[in-house]
């Protein structure tokens, strides 16, 4: 917001610092003063101190305006600290009665010749302790200069004083006067500017405040990273995102989102100040979009960073997804699946005749082997396609794992000592459709059995799994002893109806994955680094 007038120009540091103090401190800083003054006078007078003129024309006059000056100056700080009169009472008393002190001082001591007439100059500028512009200081400024210049004049024709005196009087009342004018003048100034950062503070803390409610409330997550890599500030929907960390205030980003920290440096090292986005997975299960841009200078340079969850838009993907392959599924019900149905029947009709030799047999078995594996195949497309929404149970992992791993022993005749099972913590508790996880973990160990392994009998599956102690998600790996899944296959490894086997549909890992995400979770290949393969299947937090 910026205003046209000409006073929104202003130098805070031309704010005078009273102007932000308790002005009862500067008046018991004033009253310290008046106690040294008076009791520095009262020790020249005893002392009789050098040639200091003090009371030569009224000694009695001088000892008892000290005598009282001290003793008013003690119980002016014991006024103050008790704050008793109010303010304004006792700054226009203690003011009204210094001038007078000071000015019997002067007349007592033979004139301004003496040099205490500059003495004035401080009640002058009392007045303006409160912080407020008035022009109390300018009419006790004048009325003191005509004051001393009459008091001169007096002493002048007592032949108190000579006639330079009266010259001396007239510049020092001047100079009273000019100081006063001048003070007035710059307290207007000085009130005004104050006013006007106060104002200015104030629009600033709204519009601060109206900032962070609207950040507060977005739907997507601002983060802000300073230049040295600490977080400055984060908003709800960040907070969220990143695992809801504790204690993030001045913390680096890499204690909180690694991955996250790793892109912004990289994206820091490139030095564009163009906008950089890129897709992360946070702790393994949050799919992120964060959007890296530059705050500031180069000097001083921070980073907005934007947080986007895709999850939402993946499962909008996935609805979209699985609505049109209901749609293919029904075509392929109807056009396909019923002829091939006639080619299978017709196929075992002429199996059944006794005048078939040796080539026609093998035809027929190779009609009648595609066949089924084509079914099969429409068969699993069907099902993907018929999926209903997961009915999701807490689940104890271990326990889980253990009859599983009993069943899938006894189906494949497997060694018990074939598969192991680690879970840790022991206690470990999922959410998932148990049906679908069935069919995922199944579906994981068995290609496995079938693909990881030429001997079956050297088979080595572990169970893995549980909640790490770095990371809040957890996690269970299927690995295998295998030789792995080449480099070149990897990046086609969920893609559906893809297959290295003459018998398989491509269908399997397709199918494991969306049952995953349909459950809130997400599979992924893991290369081990000594050979054999790792699904990683990471579930989503509890509700």
């Amino acid at each position: 917001m910026h205003s046209g007038s000409s006073d929104s120009a202003f130098d805070p540091k031309l704010i005078p610092v009273f102007l932000h103090e308790d002005p009862w401190n500067l008046l018991r800083l004033y009253h310290v003063y008046r106690l040294i003054l008076s009791g520095a006078l009262m020790v020249a007078l005893v002392l009789q101190y050098g040639n200091v003129r003090l009371g030569q024309h009224d000694p009695d006059l001088f000892k008892w305006l000290v005598g009282v000056y001290l003793v008013v100056a003690v119980i002016s700080n014991l006024t103050s600290y008790f704050q008793w009169p109010d303010l304004p009472v006792q700054n226009n008393l203690y003011i009204l009665f210094d001038i007078a002190i000071l000015l019997g001082v002067i007349y007592s001591s033979g004139g301004v010749e003496t040099g205490y007439g500059i003495l004035l100059l401080i009640p002058i500028l009392l007045p303006h302790i409160n912080g407020k512009p008035n022009h109390v200081s300018l009419v006790l400024g004048a009325c003191t200069s005509l004051a001393l210049i009459g008091l001169q004049v007096y002493l002048q024709a007592q032949h108190v004083s000579s006639q330079m005196g009266i010259m001396q009087s007239g510049l020092v009342a001047l100079f009273i006067f000019l100081i006063s004018w001048l003070s007035t003048r710059w307290m207007r100034k000085a009130a005004a500017m104050a006013n006007l950062a106060q104002r200015r503070g104030i629009d600033l803390a709204n519009l601060s405040q109206l900032n962070q409610s609207i950040i507060d409330k977005l739907e997507s997550g601002i983060v802000v990273v300073e230049g040295s890599g600490v977080i400055r500030h984060m908003n709800q929907a960040a907070w969220d995102m990143l695992g809801q960390p504790g204690n993030w205030r001045s913390k680096p980003l890499n204690q909180f989102a690694p991955e996250l920290n790793t892109h912004l440096e990289h994206w820091l090292h490139k030095i564009s100040p163009r906008m950089s986005s890129f897709d992360i997975r946070h702790q393994n299960t949050t799919e992120l979009r964060a959007r890296f841009s530059q705050l500031g200078t180069q000097a001083k340079r921070a980073t907005l960073i934007s947080l986007e969850d895709t999850t939402e838009q993946r499962e909008k993907l996935q609805s979209v997804k699985l609505a049109s392959l209901g749609q293919l599924t029904a075509s392929i019900a109807h056009e396909i699946r019923n002829p091939l149905g006639a080619i299978s029947h017709a196929a075992q009709l002429m199996g059944e005749s006794q005048n078939l030799d040796k080539a026609d047999t093998r035809l027929l078995q190779i009609i009648q082997s595609n066949a089924r594996r084509m079914n099969l195949t429409i068969e699993s497309v069907l099902n993907l396609s018929r999926k209903k929404h997961p009915n999701r149970e807490r689940l104890a992992l271990k326990l889980w794992l253990h009859e599983f791993s009993k069943d899938f022993i006894q189906q494949n005749k497997l060694r018990s000592d074939q598969i192991e099972l680690f879970i840790e913590p022991a206690d470990t508790v999922i959410e998932f459709d148990p049906a679908h996880l069935h069919q995922v973990v199944w579906n994981l160990c068995r290609n496995a059995y079938k693909y990881a392994h030429e001997n079956p009998v050297n088979l080595q599956l572990d169970l893995q799994g549980g909640n790490p102690s770095h990371t809040r998600d957890i996690m269970l790996n299927i690995m295998d002893n295998g030789r792995g899944i080449p480099e070149e296959q990897r990046q086609r490894l969920f893609e559906p109806f893809f297959t290295t086997s003459t018998q398989g549909t491509g269908l399997g890992l397709f199918m494991a994955r969306e049952l995953c995400l349909s459950n809130g979770a997400t599979l992924e290949y893991i290369p081990l680094p000594l050979g054999g393969s790792c699904f990683r299947i990471v579930f989503g937090r509890s509700r």
